[in-house]
């Protein structure tokens, strides 16, 4: 390949996706299922299912008193190695137990930004709000394909059990790259798939594989992969 024909080539590699799209570049993208999952919405991404949203009516799972022993969502916190002063997102927050616990680390300065998708989930964000400190965590509502976020305000941004049932998973994970600082975290919490010990439906677990397969489409840098209880935690660096 000479000089001039490699230089096309190199400019047409930056110019093909601002033309067509980058889904047209993409290695993950959506079909539709002929035969669905009961427990899906009849679509897949990246080969994976796409499963049902847990609604609201499922909050009383969430708050459940013995969550922190089963799913050791205290180790969670400690690992996510949150200092004072830091803006973290929860994104699909639901109840609010993950943002409550985000809270005390980042303490005095820092904030927690509570995204959820449901009403009904929004008005439960809003109550926990109330028990905080004034400023200490604020409530966004989102849209199917986006986090209604300020750009590059988070340092840390995390999914617990939240990702496998977007209806959109790249649109918004772009939403969510937009939002988190550049250099900043990413970090996805799914229940373990293929762990008979795991008391959760199969649509609603992750592999690590198929977690870093969609992040690492869309440009996130893996960074290391950690278990939980029932979970794993998958950190990403926002490039």
């Amino acid at each position: 390949m000479n000089n001039s024909v490699k230089k096309l080539f190199e400019v047409s590699l930056i110019l093909a996706p601002l033309i067509l799209g980058s889904s047209a570049w993409a290695a993950c993208q959506y079909k539709t299922i002929s035969n669905p999952h009961p427990d899906g919405i009849g679509k897949s991404y990246c080969d994976r299912p796409i499963s049902k949203v847990m609604g609201w009516q499922g909050a009383p799972w969430l708050e459940r008193p013995q969550r922190i022993e089963e799913e050791r969502t205290d180790l969670l916190i400690q690992k996510l190695n949150l200092k004072p002063g830091m803006v973290v997102g929860d994104i699909g927050a639901g109840t609010g137990h993950i943002s409550q616990m985000m809270a005390t680390p980042i303490a005095p300065n820092g904030v927690v930004w509570a995204v959820d998708i449901q009403p009904q989930m929004i008005k439960m964000l809003q109550k926990k709000a109330e028990t905080l400190p004034k400023g200490r965590m604020e409530v966004r509502q989102s849209e199917s394909k986006s986090l209604n976020l300020p750009d590059r305000i988070l340092d840390v941004a995390i999914m617990v059990d939240v990702y496998h049932e977007l209806e959109y998973p790249r649109e918004t994970l772009q939403s969510l790259m937009k939002a988190v600082k550049k250099g900043g975290r990413v970090v996805f919490v799914e229940y373990r798939a293929f762990d008979p010990d795991v008391p959760i439906k199969p649509l609603h677990t992750m592999s690590v594989a198929q977690v870093q397969k969609e992040a690492e489409d869309l440009g996130l840098k893996y960074e290391k992969a950690e278990s939980l209880s029932w979970q794993n935690m998958i950190t990403f660096i926002n490039p």
